[in-house]
């Protein structure tokens, strides 16, 4: 008996020294694990790497043996799971663990199979979204069609779409009734049965302007949306933009009451706080153009409750000094039109001239789609020298000019184009000493290319007609060369010259350019490019080239380049460098 107990006591204790030694194999014996998964790649292997654990252990620390083999069963249903977001439901798995002198090696061996399709599609909007052209462009863009692979994302990504879009067309009570998918693993097929219900669409109520100075007449003009139109936030943004770019506010929210909302209108409020009355700029820059220059300005942004405001600014630079002053009056559409009132003082002295003008004018200026016009005249009066002439110029000039531009930013453009068209007219008939008409076009176009390289073209062409060129003044003049025309050449130093080799400009113009740049790094660009053009008294005299290449910096104003460039048609293809800032277009 004495024997059995003993025999029974040794080989308990046997076990325990055997549970002893496992435990502190198990403490002691730690690892690292290398995972490989063959069979996928793209964005599902992104997946299953992010969603494995075992993938994502930190391969800077040890892991012991047991949580490695229970890591490794656990896996093959992470990997489910990871896949079935697109569409494959039936995958099969083969894992292998294998111990290494480093570690662990995992590999898993992943067949897909034929991924899940849609069999049907039932979406149904109610209530009068139903009637909402928006929303069913919407759906029929949806990639969820009879047939595709049925993927999670953009499932849930136009459930999400529908109801952003309801809120933003004035849907207050939009929501999802029913959002069912059915998938039958069987016969590989997910049927998706979805019911949006949008409820009715509310209207704009009226609108509440909670200003000071400016005038309820003014401020009603700005809203490009009226009382009982169906709502939509994008109008209210729009609303938004266009006040706080008036100048009139220093801030702007514009405001859906809902919670004041009957009879399915609801009533706009907008609070402003007003800007500094006066307002004063200085400045200091440089240009090739115009040499070192300094500038001081000074604006009333109202001078009384109809909104109408003052711009004066004065320019001191090396070649051209100028004092301008504006006097404008809102119109009808306040954020786009205007009546104007110009004056401006010059005093000009290049190479070649040297002129004193007087400006003084009128316009009317008013915007459509992209498009602007501007319908005015001015009298000017200007004495010159240029080359071996004198003279002193009386013009009444009416002038109509029509603006284009399209462009997918402001400032920084990577797609866009802009067009400018203007005819100026003069005759001894009406306060003039010259009968003239001068046209000219420009137009510029910013195109992509591939990744981070963009193409910018330029065309600008001009020509008047007078009996009396000698009696036109500088400033109607057509001259070429400089940052903005053909780079290579000096500030208007191209176009007809008389007996003494002065350029006294030209009845036509002719310019155009091309230029590529690169963007290798977030905000440098670098470019060539080649400018080709003239000012001539006869359309068939021959052009002037120059090539260049140039850097630009991206800036929060614009870019800001610095080109050389190298008049290839002068005697030993002199080089000039150019300095710009500001967009594209």
């Amino acid at each position: 008996m004495k024997k059995n107990i003993m025999s029974t006591r040794i080989k308990k204790q046997f076990k325990y020294l055997l549970a002893l030694c496992a435990l502190l194999i198990c403490t002691h014996l730690q690892a690292k694990v290398d995972v490989a998964f063959d069979g996928v790649e793209g964005r599902l292997l992104d997946n299953i790497k992010s969603y494995v654990q075992i993938a994502n252990l930190n391969q800077d620390k040890d892991y012991r043996a047991f949580q490695i083999r229970f890591l490794f069963k656990r896996a093959e249903d992470e990997i489910r799971t990871a896949l079935e977001p697109f569409g494959y439901y039936n995958v099969e798995i083969k894992s292998q663990l294998d111990s290494t002198e480093s570690g662990w090696q995992a590999r898993y061996s992943i067949a897909l199979n034929d991924p899940v399709r849609i069999a049907r599609v039932n979406w149904k909007l109610k209530g009068d979204a139903e009637d909402d052209k928006v929303f069913r462009s919407m759906l029929s863009q949806s990639p969820l069609k009879q047939g595709a692979v049925f993927e999670h994302a953009p499932y849930e990504q136009i459930k999400t779409q529908l109801l952003s879009l309801a809120a933003q067309r004035g849907y207050r009570d939009a929501e999802w009734e029913k959002a069912n998918v059915r998938v039958d693993i069987e016969t590989n097929t997910a049927v998706i049965d979805a019911i949006f219900s949008s409820g009715e669409r509310y209207h704009f109520g009226d609108i509440e302007f909670n200003s000071e100075y400016i005038s309820e007449d003014l401020l009603q003009r700005y809203p490009r949306f009226e009382k009982s139109e169906a709502f939509n936030t994008s109008s209210l943004s729009d609303l938004q933009v266009n006040l706080s770019e008036s100048g009139y506010f220093e801030t702007v929210q514009v405001n859906a009451l809902w919670d004041q909302a009957a009879k399915n209108q609801v009533p706009i409020q907008v609070d402003t706080i007003p800007n500094q009355r006066s307002h004063y700029r200085f400045g200091l820059g440089y240009g090739t153009d115009t040499g070192a220059r300094i500038s001081a300005g000074f604006d009333r942004r109202w001078i009384n409750s109809r909104g109408h405001l003052f711009k004066s600014q004065l320019q001191l630079s090396q070649f051209e000094s100028r004092l301008t002053a504006l006097y404008q009056i809102p119109g009808p559409r306040p954020q786009t039109d205007s009546y104007q009132f110009r004056s401006q003082l010059a005093d000009k002295t290049t190479d070649s001239q040297e002129s004193q003008l007087i400006k003084i004018g009128a316009a009317e200026i008013r915007a459509f789609n992209h498009w602007q016009y501007d319908i005015g005249a001015f009298w000017l009066n200007e004495d010159f020298e240029i080359g071996e002439q004198r003279g002193n110029a009386q013009l009444l000039v009416p002038t109509v000019e029509w603006r284009f531009l399209s462009a997918d930013e402001r400032i920084n453009i990577n797609r866009g184009w802009r067009a400018n068209f203007s005819i100026q007219t003069a005759s001894r008939d009406l306060l003039s000493e010259a009968d003239l008409i001068r046209g000219r076009f420009e137009l510029k176009s910013v195109v992509p290319l591939l990744d981070g390289w963009r193409l910018l073209a330029r065309a600008e062409v001009g020509a008047m007609y007078t009996d009396s060129f000698e009696a036109i003044p500088p400033s109607l003049r057509f001259f070429a060369g400089g940052d903005q025309s053909v780079r290579g050449y000096a500030y208007e130093q191209l176009g007809p010259e008389d007996g003494s080799g002065d350029v006294i400009g030209g009845r036509y113009l002719a310019v155009a350019s091309a230029e590529i740049d690169y963007r290798f790094a977030e905000n440098w660009r670098i470019a060539a490019f080649t400018d080709i053009g003239n000012a001539m008294l006869e359309p068939n005299q021959p052009l002037k080239q120059s090539v260049g290449i140039g850097f630009r910096w991206i800036s929060p104003i614009g870019s800001v380049r610095i080109d050389f460039a190298q008049a290839i048609d002068e005697p030993n293809k002199p080089w000039r460098i150019h300095l710009t800032i500001g967009p594209d277009l």
